[in-house]
């Protein structure tokens, strides 16, 4: 037996109901459903726990440290489409808070496995894919501002 700690590689698979299917490869190179969520902050545990349990390993033996976890951009959001805050990770957070109900530009950063979401007003975010309205009925004000900051923004 090896000391070498075993590397996982995982991918997800976003579902109609825009939850998250994770696979985990095998051995023999498949991909294998171990396991779904609702929340981008559980991936990598559902991925890990998962990996586990299908290469026969002791829970906790595989970490982020040892886990390749592929995460593609969503099919219900394009780069530098609008799109509006509905939900903050911490409520408690004043400035997460005052985002609520914003409109914003959003990026895919596949590496985060989220949204760059830049806010005029606020600056800039990393937004999970539930925290976000991809089809938000913006009014000619919000349109206006976001065009304006956008151009702002892009001229230095």
């Amino acid at each position: 037996m090896t000391d070498t700690p075993l590397r996982v590689r995982a991918q997800v698979r976003h579902e109609p109901d825009r939850s998250y299917a994770v696979l985990v490869q095998r051995p023999d190179g498949e991909f294998v459903l171990v396991g779904t969520t609702r929340s981008t902050g559980e991936l990598g545990n559902v991925a890990c726990q998962g990996a586990a349990r299908l290469h026969g390993v002791p829970a906790g033996s595989i970490t982020w440290a040892n886990l390749d976890l592929v995460v593609p951009q969503p099919p219900y959001g394009r780069d530098g489409q609008l799109v509006r805050v509905v939900a903050v990770e911490n409520p408690d957070d004043r400035s997460e808070l005052e985002e609520l109900g914003a409109a914003g530009q959003a990026h895919w950063l596949g590496h985060e496995g989220g949204w760059f979401v830049t806010v005029p007003g606020h600056g800039t975010g990393i937004h999970p894919s539930e925290y976000l309205d991809f089809e938000p009925v913006l009014s000619p004000e919000e349109e206006a501002t976001l065009l304006a900051y956008g151009k702002k923004a892009s001229s230095g």
